[in-house]
């Protein structure tokens, strides 16, 4: 198997990885990417709590990604944004530099979740499966004013 069927990259349009194969150029649709320019979306990084909110312009994609996958993409040529376009509200933002080189420890006292999950392999006679549960639980967060 060559490693160019198995390579993946991140969709513009929904930032979920898919295999390249599947994917396409965003300039072949570039006419279509009107329907995801949303207002109250996306919003620039502020240093200090007085600098004034901003939008960014432009339709609400994955910055310096180039490819989007055929599901996006036929959903966009037909008209519809996308289940899981960033422009539904799921658009979170650059990662701030204070936040990018924090060590399991930090993580762990800033997430907002905590997570658990139990993998288990079983074997029995010439059948295998694998069972998995996970569980999140919400971090109690004080609320600081």
């Amino acid at each position: 198997m060559l490693p160019s069927k198995i390579e993946e990259a991140g969709c513009a349009c929904c930032a979920q990885l898919c295999l390249k194969t599947k994917m396409s150029p965003i300039q072949k649709i570039k006419n279509y990417l009107d329907i995801l320019d949303v207002d109250g979306v996306t919003r620039k990084y502020r240093e200090s709590s007085k600098d004034p909110l901003e939008s960014i312009k432009g339709p609400v994609l994955v910055p310096n990604c180039d490819l989007i996958c055929n599901a996006c993409r036929a959903q966009l040529r037909i008209g519809k944004v996308p289940n899981n376009a960033l422009a539904t509200g799921l658009w979170l933002g650059e990662v701030p530099d204070v936040l990018k080189n924090l060590n399991y420890l930090e993580q762990i006292l800033v997430s907002r979740l905590r997570h658990n999950t139990n993998f288990i392999k079983v074997n029995a006679t010439s059948y295998r499966k694998m069972v998995a549960h996970c569980v999140s639980w919400e971090n109690p967060m004080p609320e600081l004013y």
